[in-house]
């Protein structure tokens, strides 16, 4: 996938990935969102979830949550710490 593709999916592999929101690239009202290592390994390698937001709110990657649309503000895109394979 080339980097202007790139939608924000985190690979949801690293520590600091796990139970954690990240920005959709492109929908301002969509995020990903990373499950939580359960017993052993389980839940570390399984792909990042699509979440959108109520009506109204839009994600703002600087508070980690959907936000009143007042309320948000244009930030520019971070990269997550991991990618999917792809």
């Amino acid at each position: 996938m080339s980097g202007r593709d790139y939608n924000g999916e985190p690979g949801c592999r690293s520590p600091e990935e796990l139970h954690q929101s990240f920005r959709h690239f492109w929908d301002p009202t969509a995020f990903w969102q990373c499950g939580g290592a359960g017993k052993g390994s389980g839940e570390r390698d399984h792909p990042a979830q699509l979440r959108h937001c109520p009506a109204n709110e839009l994600f703002y990657d600087r508070e980690r949550k959907c936000v009143k649309w007042k309320d948000w503000q244009w930030t520019e895109p971070q990269d997550p710490p991991t990618k999917p394979h792809k």
